[in-house]
């Protein structure tokens, strides 16, 4: 099977067998210009002959990369107008994010961009209630490979090892199992045009760095290195969605009372769970309370489950002004900006004195 039938077979086996994607659905290719989405949306433009879909693409325009990045913006609006595809186009500030947040630029860009798409398709659904619509990004296997290795260095648990999803809620990656070659090979048997980021041979970024000399150095080793992680990646997330629903089920086990404040469960439920679990179900509680893990270490985690085991009572602070108390029989998790711990009080009451 040559690339260019592959992946067309890919997606069909994926994403229309399985009835993910149906007829009248609507579809957002999100387009850059560049060689993967180029081939993404030229897929899915073909495709339309199989799955009677609304396809559109949209734009975001960084605010980086200057006249190239304007370049783009052309090109993408001349090719979409060529094909009478709809086109949907932001423009976003990723330098001024990035001060303002502490970020750098390739995060800012990736918050904004993630964004826009999620501004996008709430509009798009509230006026097409009756159709399901999605973001389609073009991740490839090597992408994956990248953000394996990138979240292994940041320091990273099960989750991070499973990389991204084929499908995360309204966001789809169809060519999450397509290798860059063959995406290569179906751009020039189908002679796609395409516009190249000379940011992405920047290795001072460290996507970059990663792709072109990390992951060209384990190639060396292996030249099939990328496969393989990408295929450790989907191990990994099939094992995280068992772990997700067993903590889930434990959790509903160990519940107590709920509001949008604050959560109590039994801790003699809690201590009798596997630690996997316990750590699942701390992640299913802050994820509820506080819709983040980000600066949630696994420090934090260990504190909690210390505290569950401590014989008598006790206090600990978390990021994001969320405290958690054992109180006899139950742990409860509180978010309340007023809620200190004794410690702190009177370590803020010294400062205070002193200042």
């Amino acid at each position: 099977m040559v690339y260019k039938e592959k992946i067309l077979e890919t997606i069909v086996r994926d994403f229309f067998d399985t009835k993910i994607i149906n007829d009248d659905d609507i579809l957002i290719v999100a387009l850059s210009g560049g060689m993967d989405s180029m081939c993404l949306i030229d897929a899915f433009y073909k495709l339309q002959s199989e799955i009677e879909y609304k396809l559109m693409a949209m734009h975001i325009h960084h605010g980086i990369r200057g006249i190239e990045a304007d370049r783009d913006l052309q090109f993408v609006k001349k090719y979409c107008k060529s094909m009478n595809v709809k086109l949907i186009t932001e423009k976003v500030d990723a330098p001024e994010y990035s001060q303002k947040n502490g970020l750098t630029i390739e995060e800012s860009a990736r918050v904004l961009r993630y964004n826009a798409f999620e501004n996008n398709w709430k509009k798009l659904s509230l006026k097409n209630s009756k159709h399901n619509v999605y973001v389609l990004v073009a991740h490839h296997e090597n992408d994956q490979a990248e953000t394996v290795i990138h979240n292994m260095i940041r320091g990273t648990g099960l989750k991070g090892i499973s990389g991204m999803r084929k499908q995360n809620g309204y966001i789809l990656r169809p060519l999450l199992d397509i290798k860059k070659s063959e995406i290569e090979e179906y751009v020039d048997s189908y002679d796609i045009p395409y516009v190249d980021d000379t940011t992405n041979e920047d290795i001072k970024y460290t996507r970059n760095y990663i792709r072109k000399e990390i992951i060209e150095k384990l190639k060396s080793i292996n030249s099939e290195a990328i496969s393989h992680i990408a295929h450790l990646a989907r191990q990994a997330s099939e094992v995280n969605e068992y772990v997700e629903s067993e903590s889930q089920k434990a959790y509903e086990k160990c519940l107590i009372s709920k509001d949008d404040k604050n959560i109590s469960i039994s801790i003699k439920s809690f201590n009798e769970q596997n630690r996997v679990l316990r750590v699942g179900i701390i992640r299913i509680i802050l994820n509820e309370l506080i819709s983040t893990l980000k600066d949630i270490t696994k420090i934090n985690i260990n504190d909690v489950i210390d505290l569950s085991k401590k014989v008598k009572g006790g206090h600990l602070d978390l990021p994001y002004n969320l405290t958690v108390d054992k109180k006899q029989k139950e742990l409860i998790f509180r978010v309340n900006e007023k809620n200190i711990s004794m410690s702190r009080r009177k370590k803020k009451c010294v400062e205070e004195l002193n200042l």
